[in-house]
């Protein structure tokens, strides 16, 4: 840290520590989604020049200290059994101070860190530290907490992480064969609940799997659900995703009155017909043409 800092204020509670019954990252995304509820604001994830370390932000908080600790100074101890985690704000006095919980056999600990050792009793501005202490943990958890959509709870991911994912009990749903791993908190529900969770960036990847690698994504079939059932939410993202890989792949379309081809980058003609059985060409067709193939 920059400035050496004191103890200002401590208190112990009884709190004996019951057994875990969340795994290490159930326990931090649950702690998170409270603090965006009582916040009523989303974290801005950002990685630190230490490889195990991660800085979430939530720059428009402000609070009072006791409050805080009342609503998660449990949760945040229960994550700190596993790694490091404290919590940095600004006190009126412009000093920075540094909150941090520590749960033992018997006792709840309490320690408020800063320069002057005068307490704070508000705080503006908040920063959860985390420091996982292992540079591969802290790369899975920056990827989950980067991608998740709180709103949902899920977050796509590389199905490369799946063994630290399974540990920690975070897939929605092990059984399902989509492009990407949906992990996070969320209820695991059916597929199409997943799509909100895409972002622009993976909506386009799964285009590409579909007209550069002739791949069929279980992610097209949950997004040809929901055309159907017209239920699809960020429409207009899917088309402009689609149009940036239609770009990137060199693929021309011709859609004139009466007249429809696409072309690839060498001039060959791609033929694709509604009638297919694969979802991802129906979808294309019915982004294209929205108004046809019902």
């Amino acid at each position: 840290m920059l400035h050496p800092y004191r103890q200002a204020a401590a208190r112990e509670l009884d709190c004996p520590a019951s057994p875990a019954l969340l795994t290490p990252g159930q326990e931090l995304l649950t702690l998170l989604d409270g603090i965006n509820g009582w916040l009523e604001e989303y974290p801005c994830v950002q990685a630190s020049r230490k490889d195990s370390t991660i800085y979430l932000f939530y720059r428009d908080a402000a609070f009072s200290v006791d409050d805080f600790w009342d609503t998660f100074a449990e949760g945040m101890a229960r994550v700190n059994r596993a790694w490091n985690l404290c919590a940095l704000g600004t006190a009126p006095s412009q000093e920075s101070v540094l909150l941090s919980a520590r749960l033992d056999e018997k006792t709840l600990s309490l320690t408020q860190s800063n320069l002057s050792g005068i307490p704070a009793d508000s705080l503006q501005g908040l920063c959860l530290m985390l420091d996982c202490g292992d540079p591969q943990v802290c790369s899975v958890l920056l990827e989950l907490l980067g991608y998740i959509n709180w709103q949902t709870g899920a977050a796509a991911l590389s199905w490369k992480d799946t063994d630290f994912l399974s540990e920690q009990k975070l897939i929605l749903n092990p059984g399902s064969i989509g492009y990407f791993c949906y992990a996070g908190i969320g209820c695991a529900g059916i597929g199409s609940e997943y799509l909100p969770s895409l972002s622009f960036s993976q909506k386009m990847t799964l285009w590409s799997s579909f007209l550069g690698e002739g791949l069929n994504p279980a992610e097209f079939e949950w997004l040809a659900q929901d055309i159907a059932q017209n239920t699809l939410s960020n429409r207009m993202e899917w088309e402009l995703a689609l149009l940036e890989v239609l770009e990137r792949l060199q693929i021309r379309v011709v859609n004139e009155d009466k007249s429809f081809a696409m072309f690839d980058g060498s001039g060959r003609r791609l033929y694709f017909g509604a009638d297919d059985r694969r979802a991802a060409e129906w979808v294309l067709l019915k982004i294209l043409f929205p108004l046809n193939y019902q």
